[in-house]
């Protein structure tokens, strides 16, 4: 009798809080998880909220030769000859409103563009969003000046009452255009409406002409709802989001956040097994 074949050929895996620890780093347990995967023949990528280029630390640290999916779905690049699938970017018109809205109401706004990520001027919150990055580089400049260029994301950083309203607020009025997303309590994105994680990891499964039945995905933040319903199989992290865990089929067992996603691989692995025996 053959063996039964792992019933998903792709995986697509959030970096931060899922296949990193509060540290910031891969824990042994979960580098040993993505080898499981890629030796039951999943194809395994990174999908994240992060910009392409911040991802690179950790693509590389895994030896991941393949696409990675950055700016929370907006582009879809591979990491090595540059090759892009999908890119997709703020409505131009709505730009330079955003950005001057957002000054306008006091948040710390950062935009950004292909090359780097640009703010008006330093503060805590920028602060916060380089530890939250690993010290990613925040190039200071006169944010009008640039407004015109294709923009992935705007951000608005500031104290999260003012967050949370705004959101409503936005919702109302520009939801039909833009997507609004609260990743952390004080950072409210503005993407295209094809720049969620299931637009890039969709993007990347049609070029490679793998279902999404076939797609594994793992995440814990509000940014991961929409690959989590996508996907064939969508699996939260324990201390993750109420809304991932409602999108998701499976939470990932409680215990040290930092091998979550390796208990997650674990138990599927472990299902798997099972069925095989079966």
């Amino acid at each position: 009798m053959s063996k039964a074949t792992f019933p998903y050929a792709l995986a697509a895996i959030d970096i931060d809080d899922t296949l990193v620890g509060p540290d910031k780093r891969i824990g042994e347990a979960n580098r040993r998880a993505v080898r499981r995967l890629q030796e039951l023949g999943c194809r395994v990528v990174l999908a994240s909220g992060r910009r392409h280029a911040n991802m690179l630390i950790y693509t590389t640290e895994l030896g991941l030769d393949d696409y990675a999916v950055s700016c929370q779905g907006a582009r879809v690049e591979h990491v090595r000859t540059g090759k892009i699938l999908h890119h997709s970017t703020l409505p131009q018109a709505d730009v330079a409103p955003l950005v001057a809205e957002g000054m306008a109401r006091g948040f710390t706004v950062m935009l950004w563009l292909y090359d780097a990520v640009y703010a008006q001027a330093d503060s805590p919150f920028l602060d916060a969003y380089r530890e939250e990055t690993r010290d990613v580089p925040v190039k200071l400049a006169d944010l009008a000046a640039l407004v015109d260029q294709p923009t992935e994301k705007v951000i608005w950083a500031g104290e999260p009452s003012a967050v949370a309203s705004s959101l409503r607020e936005f919702k109302t009025t520009h939801g039909d255009r833009i997507s609004l997303t609260i990743t952390t309590d004080w950072s409210l994105e503005f993407t295209g409406l094809k720049a969620n994680k299931n637009d890039g990891v969709a993007a990347l499964a049609k070029h490679l002409r793998i279902s999404a039945d076939a797609v594994l995905a793992f995440g814990d933040g509000n940014n991961d709802v929409p690959l989590l319903s996508w996907a064939g199989f969508g699996v939260a992290m324990p201390h993750g989001r109420a809304a991932a865990h409602a999108a998701a089929n499976l939470v990932a067992p409680a215990g040290d956040p930092e091998s979550a996603f390796a208990r997650a691989v674990e138990l599927i692995t472990a299902n798997f097994a099972m069925s095989e025996v079966a």
